[in-house]
């Protein structure tokens, strides 16, 4: 654990305190000092670094083998570049900076009265079309500033006032990735949205004045940003745009924007009163044994999600991990060099060489500009704010459950700490010297949020693959942090809170698969019919770094257990529900906790597990799908009130409408989406499961649409 200097000064909110009054002398002398700024304000540190170190002393995580600095050759621009003389790195940020937002106040939720369940969203918006995905892994992609969208399609009838903004087309400012979209939180007393938009400049556009983000509402004049450049890769720029909008009070509101006079493109803004609809995906990449164009490829789902965003738009987009996959890194000219290095212990033992960091910088780089340009992805990331958490294909399968000796090894320390520099900028839009001030929270490693989704849910989404080690999923410290977060920074009036974690914390346990790979090696991977049994860094069973990876893993379950009960405590004081929402799995199914109370709506013991996942990559095969119903059964979690946890019969048809014994996991490809119900006060998720793995992408016919699933999370009751 490096130590933080930052003090945690944050008074209580709505009236809680946690630890409780007697026990917080005690955390106070057993933890480090942490930083625990509230949601959307951005204070200077006291006792911040003036010039943050990247990366960070010491991580569990990413240990501290070698100390990885970028190596790439980008030049802070002249000082006369930029409009101000800005510098890079950046200055902290202070108030009214250009690309930060104003701080805000949190506490206590006070808005106008609803007007409307859902607000009015708009409607009759065509359906983005869809982008060829031509390039390689790894390779940027030449043109991603072509227009994604249609044009500005005519406003419904109660939103005839709105002027559409000019078309015109800037051609002195080439990008290599983006727009991508972010969502970070709400000012509840201001009214306003916050979020940023990140672009990567071609290496020709260097030197060039920074560019101009124009957006409006069609109501207001325009309001222009100028972007803040927050890191180079080679003569790339990384590009922050940080936004302040202002929430419609009723309901849903357009925002067009265009860089430097280019496209347009546009998202919704929830209204002050209204709660957001949300969409979850996971695993947005393929394995490297997938036969891609023989599931059709990476598009069709997204297609679907946004034909659906196009009737009823999303607010927001959360992404459960595996954003992109990276496992094809160890296919370079450079980590063959490594992987060649034998016995195991010699790999462990070798330096990681100047141009082996160099070739993982290259990669990562050209991978998310390559992923996040592509195909229907791509224009979902420029018209849907995202929420993200990594997991472990966001670096390399299997990271951070690898033994220690070969997670410490200098080589995948360097492979942990690029990823993560490249993960913060591309999925966050930040740096590590940035991150206090981007809506995150940490007790000394990883990066977690806590932020709204309207007046009604919030959502933790916990960093759980920063701090994890094959015997710890998060430490001590963070599950305190945000424990203490969460009691005193939760508006007053919230129903319901999503837990966000990458791994489902409710699934059928593989005790007995686990047991016998730890001595035998692939009996799960012939079950699976894996073509790679053996892992290609340590030698161990390919599958066993996933069995390692679970919460029932036997050496989570006690760290599981105590954070299921603390959850329930919580749940229980705050009469807030708790929703999990996770992925990994490649399937779709639904985990229950529940203390068997009558109605459901007085059991704070009740917690549903949404598990939506692969958004893209291939389902697994029929055998491993009976050998986890096989192994399902009722548990049992003694805690302040017995638990009992079991899956949820939420597929008694497939999506061809045949009935399905196995009713419990669906290994089909899909994603889901929720909102808040009003009427019910409940929570109303909806998984939609791909209806064939039919035919190559951009074939006649070769999308076939979605079944939906739908399960309702009642309130919690006082």
């Amino acid at each position: 654990m490096y130590p933080n200097p930052y003090q945690n000064t944050n008074p209580s909110a709505g009236g809680y305190s946690y630890p409780p009054p007697s026990t917080q002398a005690q955390q106070q002398q057993q933890q480090p000092h942490v930083y625990t700024a509230a949601p959307n304000s951005y204070p200077v540190p006291a006792g911040a670094p003036a010039t943050p170190m990247y990366p960070p002393s010491a991580t569990s995580g990413y240990p501290p083998h070698t100390a990885y600095q970028p190596s790439t050759s980008y030049a802070p621009p002249a000082s006369n570049a930029y409009p101000g003389g800005m510098m890079y790195p950046p200055p902290v940020p202070q108030h009214g900076s250009p690309g930060y937002a104003p701080p805000a106040s949190t506490g206590p939720y006070s808005a106008p009265p609803v007007q409307s369940p859902y607000g009015a969203p708009p409607a009759g918006h065509p359906m983005p079309q869809a982008m060829t995905v031509p390039n390689q892994y790894g390779q940027p992609p030449q043109n991603v500033m072509s227009p994604p969208f249609s044009p500005v399609p005519t406003m419904p009838p109660q939103q005839q006032h709105y002027q559409q903004p000019p078309t015109a087309h800037s051609a002195t400012f080439g990008f290599q990735c983006g727009p991508l979209l972010r969502y970070q939180n709400v000012d509840i007393h201001q009214g306003n949205w916050l979020g940023s938009v990140m672009m990567v400049s071609k290496p020709e556009a260097h030197g060039q004045p920074a560019p101009v983000l124009t957006w409006s509402d069609g109501r207001s004049h325009p309001q222009q940003v100028t972007a803040q450049a927050i890191d180079g890769y080679k003569q790339s720029i990384f590009w922050r745009f940080g936004l302040v909008i202002p929430q419609d009070p009723q309901g849903t509101k357009k925002i067009t924007y265009s860089i430097n006079g280019g496209p347009n493109y546009w998202f919704f803004v929830a209204g002050r009163s209204e709660s957001f609809r949300w969409m979850f995906y996971s695993c947005n990449g393929f394995s490297s044994a997938t036969d891609s164009v023989a599931i059709g490829g990476a598009n069709p789902l997204w297609n679907d999600a946004l034909a659906k965003h196009t009737e009823h738009p999303y607010h927001v987009m959360i992404g459960g991990g595996d954003q992109l996959y990276c496992d094809s890194l160890l296919n370079e000219p450079e980590m063959k060099e490594w992987l060649a290095l034998t016995p195991i212990s010699n790999r462990e033992k070798s330096p990681c060489h100047p141009h082996w960091t160099t070739a993982i910088e290259q990669y990562y780089f050209n991978r998310y500009c390559s992923w996040f340009s592509q195909g229907t992805y791509g224009q979902a990331l420029a018209a849907i704010p995202t929420i993200n958490m990594w997991d472990d294909h966001d670096t390399i399968d299997g990271f951070g459950s690898y033994p220690e000796s070969t997670q410490k090894s200098a080589t995948l320390s360097t492979i942990g700490a690029v990823s993560r520099r490249f993960y913060l900028l591309f999925q966050h839009h930040t740096t590590p010297a940035l991150v206090p001030h981007h809506g995150f929270f940490s007790a000394g490693v990883g990066e977690n949020i806590l932020t709204s989704l309207g007046p009604s849910t919030s959502v933790l989404v916990l960093d759980a693959r920063s701090e994890r080690t094959k015997n710890v999923v998060c430490s001590d410290q963070t599950y305190d942090l945000a424990f203490s977060k969460m009691y005193q920074e939760i508006p007053q009036g919230t129903r319901h809170l999503l837990v966000q974690i990458g791994v489902p914390i409710a699934y059928p346990r593989l005790v007995f698969a686990e047991n016998l790979m730890g001595s035998v090696g692939n009996v799960l991977g012939n079950i699976a019919g894996a073509k790679n049994v053996v892992n290609k860094l340590n030698g161990e069973p390919e599958l066993l770094d996933d069995l390692n990876d679970h919460w029932t893993a036997k050496a989570h379950k006690a760290e599981r257990n105590k954070f299921i009960t603390r959850l329930q405590n919580f749940a229980n004081d705050r009469k807030i529900r708790v929703t999990f929402i996770s992925g990994d799995v490649h399937c779709a199914g639904v985990g229950r906790f529940t203390a068997k109370v009558s109605p459901p709506e007085k059991d704070p013991q009740l917690m549903y597990q949404v598990i939506s996942s692969a958004i893209v990559n291939e389902p697994p095969p029929e055998g491993v799908i009976k050998l986890l119903h096989f192994q399902d059964k009722v548990h049992i979690l003694d805690g302040r009130v017995k638990t009992y946890e079991d899956m949820y019969p939420i597929f008694t048809q497939d999506v061809d409408g045949s009935s399905l014994q196995m009713d419990k996991l669906l290994p089909r490809r899909n994603y889901s989406h929720g909102h808040f119900n009003h009427h019910t006060g409940g929570l109303e998720v909806t998984i939609f499961a791909e209806n064939v793995r039919g035919g190559p992408e951009h074939t006649p016919g070769g999308d076939r649409g979605t079944k939906g699933y739908s399960i309702h999370v009642p309130r919690l009751e006082a």
